[in-house]
């Protein structure tokens, strides 16, 4: 149950740094489904597909040749 709230803040951190680097959060997504729920897990990975086809290809983001 612990490591669901470490992985709630990571993300917020990464959808950050995502948007710092120019890429639309909107391609990070996360859903916590157990392993009964089969039919949810295809609905979202389905509606994730979708929405990431509908956003487009990733052509701009921000490049940092300090890294």
């Amino acid at each position: 149950m612990q490591g669901n709230y470490f992985a709630r803040r990571r993300m917020v951190i990464l959808k950050k740094l995502m948007e710092y680097l120019g890429i639309d959060s909107r391609r990070l997504r996360m859903t916590w489904i157990s392993a009964a729920e089969g039919n949810k897990f295809a609905d979202v990975i389905k509606t994730v597909t979708k929405e990431v086809k509908e956003i487009g290809p990733l052509q701009n983001f921000r490049r940092n040749n300090e890294w």
